[in-house]
């Protein structure tokens, strides 16, 4: 296997490519964990993002409004988890497990209403990169970050202004004190309910960006598993993070260049062996992610997780 063409400049440059819809919406969720609300239904806004973002890309021609398209629906998804989570205090595991099941066969069902179930799938016009003048120029550098399309930088900025808002903003701080302490937040008179509503509503937009970074931005087109689990490993990368965005985006990037890799390995050598199937060089990221992830549990301390995570908080309980 020819080692040297697999791990060069297009595994890198497409390998970060791949990681920003992983990244948007596992550093969204960073914010929602944050809070202390656990948001399983991730995979859910990212799909729903997905097929919303194609299909104002596609109906307008316009990027702008398939961003808006996608971000509105991972926020009406979100304000629905909202709802059932903060304000009816209901169990937060079988609220994300359920808006994934609605989110799987609703987009499944819309996309087939408009273009039926027929073999050709209808695709948007790709992105055009942008070279950014100078930075672009940078040997090694330049091609991988500062030659790719208009979504990926703004994805890469927004991942990167999770953590100043985090931990550089008032709000940053009012939304840890919510996740650490809620009955304290509450008593220095913080609507405790109110930042949790906020940050979940941060978290969908932010996953349903994610899941039309993936169908538009890389991809340009939609399928019914377009997402293909990314949403429930964006909530393990938040584990694997500690609930730092930074650390967070870091592992995104890792799962990218981990799913670029079976990719050049599968173009390169044409799967190493026919006799092994494809689907074991697709499950190499995710592969990757459990191992990872049973690491970092053994080996760190909990004490990163927020204190109230998964905790509904009952004003009157309080008092």
């Amino acid at each position: 296997m020819d080692w040297g063409s697999i791990l060069g400049i297009a595994l890198f440059r497409s390998g970060l490519a791949f990681a920003m819809p992983t990244a948007l919406a596992a550093v969204g969720e960073t914010v929602g964990e944050r809070a202390g609300v656990l948001n399983l239904g991730l995979e859910g806004m990212m799909l729903s993002g997905a097929l919303a973002g194609f299909l104002g890309d596609y109906w307008t021609g316009s990027v702008v409004v398939g961003v808006l398209a996608a971000v509105g629906c991972g926020i009406a998804l979100a304000a629905i988890t909202a709802t059932l989570s903060v304000v009816l205090k209901t169990e937060q595991v079988i609220n994300g497990i359920a808006l994934v099941i609605f989110a799987q066969g609703m987009s499944q069902f819309v996309y087939e209403q408009l273009f039926g179930q027929g073999s050709h799938a209808p695709v948007v016009q790709p992105l055009p990169d942008i070279r950014i003048p100078g930075l672009g120029s940078i040997p090694g550098l330049g091609p991988i970050l500062f030659n790719q399309n208009a979504l990926f930088y703004l994805s890469l900025v927004l991942s990167l202004s999770v953590w100043l808002l985090v931990y550089r903003t008032r709000f940053g701080l009012t939304l840890r004190a919510v996740g650490e302490a809620p009955a304290a937040a509450d008593a220095a008179g913080l609507h405790v309910d109110r930042v949790r509503w906020m940050a979940l509503l941060v978290c969908g937009a932010m996953a349903g960006l994610g899941g039309m970074v993936l169908s538009v931005g890389d991809l340009s087109l939609f399928t019914a598993d377009v997402t293909a689990g990314r949403g429930w490993v964006a909530i393990a990368l938040v584990i694997f993070g500690r609930w730092n965005p930074l650390f967070v985006l870091g592992g995104a990037l890792l799962f990218g260049l981990t799913d670029a890799l079976q990719i050049q390995i599968q173009a390169t050598s044409g799967g190493i062996n026919s006799s092994i199937p494809y689907e074991a060089f697709q499950a190499l990221p995710y592969l990757l992610t459990i191992v990872v992830m049973v690491i970092v549990t053994i080996r760190s301390r909990r004490d990163a997780q927020p204190a109230a995570l998964g905790v509904p908080f009952l004003k009157e309980v309080q008092d």
